[in-house]
């Protein structure tokens, strides 16, 4: 699988995560302008953005982690205003799949 794949598959199934999963009534969702997040992820976790991905509706699915294995997905708006919509630990970085026929 080329890594393009493997990102849109992840992607994919973290988009269904957020989509499904359901919020708590009391839960506060986190906005911030992106360069002000994405400081405050680095400061306060160590997380460097690890890929990314376009949505059809002009948004910015990113996903930072550490290498402690603590990750963070945001939404960036075309605003340059990025919302958290998920987070955890024990980040997992899968080998890239040789590209091309099995011998």
């Amino acid at each position: 699988m080329k890594p393009m794949v493997l990102f849109a598959s992840l992607t994919a199934l973290a988009a269904m995560t957020f989509v499904s999963a359901p919020t708590p009534a009391h839960a506060k969702q986190v906005c911030k302008p992106r360069a002000e997040l994405i400081k405050l992820l680095d400061s306060k976790y160590g997380e460097k953005q690890r890929s990314f991905g376009l949505q059809n509706n002009r948004r910015v699915l990113e996903l930072y982690a550490s290498r402690t294995g603590s990750w963070t997905a945001i939404l960036t708006m075309p605003s340059g205003r990025s919302c958290i919509v998920g987070a955890g630990e024990a980040w997992t970085t899968l080998p890239p799949i040789p590209i091309g026929d099995p011998a």
